[in-house]
């Protein structure tokens, strides 16, 4: 069975060769590696050229729309069974991790094996994100750690690709129409898949702001359901002034500066 691992890119030359190497010595070797890069002026072009016959990698440089036409762009190219989004910030855990979920997979069942991950965030630190198994909730909060979660290919010829409209929620907004549709959903608490990259991002009230304003739209362009818009409106009443207050305040601490490490000991986000 073919993984596609598909990866945008723009102006990350400093983080992903530790991308591409965490992928090109998987031990699992059906795997294809596809990066859409968006016309990077740093050296990512150069170092995506000293891979070319290495591994199962394809790459192009051209200018795009936004990380939602590289991704589409690059699952138009793939083809995998079931696709994963590593960017290039992102790394896997280890070098055994393909082999280790492929059996999880491999029997093709579930449109959807969502696995945790390790977000590395640059103020509070290393922590366990694991899915959260109550899809309902999916209406709320976005409950898939994107880059711990596989996608069959059939979810995409059934519900098409990422909405170029959105620059940061592209990703909740996929996993909403694909519950909508009926797609089904297999969770599990380990292993955790990659240790995702928080570069750009760490406590920025800009990027909460624009998060939660396109999180919103999923939400009001997605649901019909009368009952659940009324929900959602409650909780935005009174889960986004919590957030916005919250950011601000978040400090960084010895406790949650933990080793790259998978382990059971990992703080789980709350």
């Amino acid at each position: 069975m073919l993984i596609s691992i598909i990866t945008a890119s723009l102006n990350l030359g400093h983080l992903i060769r530790c991308c591409i190497e965490s992928i090109k010595n998987q031990s699992y070797s059906d795997f294809e590696h596809i990066v859409i890069d968006g016309g990077s002026s740093d050296d990512t072009v150069s170092i995506l050229k000293q891979y070319m016959g290495v591994y199962n990698l394809s790459w192009i440089s051209e200018n795009d729309k936004g990380i939602a036409d590289a991704l589409n762009k690059a699952v138009t190219k793939s083809c995998g069974d079931y696709l994963l989004v590593i960017q290039a910030d992102d790394r896997f855990v280890d070098h055994g991790i393909l082999e280790k979920v492929f059996p999880f997979l491999r029997d093709e069942v579930y449109d959807i094996h969502s696995f945790p991950v390790i977000v590395d965030h640059p103020e509070l630190g290393r922590f366990l994100r694991r899915p959260i198994p109550i899809l309902w909730w999916n209406r709320f909060k976005f409950i898939f750690p994107h880059q711990g979660t596989f996608v069959h290919r059939r979810v995409f010829e059934r519900i098409g690709g990422f909405r170029e409209d959105f620059s940061i929620a592209m990703d909740y907004d996929f996993f909403y129409r694909a519950i909508l549709a009926g797609c089904t959903v297999k969770f599990y608490r380990e292993p955790p898949v990659a240790l995702m990259g928080g570069s750009g991002v760490g406590t920025r009230l800009d990027f909460l702001k624009r998060r939660l304003r396109e999180e919103s739209l999923v939400q009001e362009m997605n649901e019909r359901n009368p009952l659940w818009r009324m929900g959602q409106i409650v909780f935005k009443k009174l889960y986004h002034p919590y957030k916005m207050w919250l950011l601000p305040r978040l400090k960084p601490t010895r406790k949650n500066r933990l080793p790259f490490e998978p382990s059971s000991k990992l703080k789980q986000e709350q």
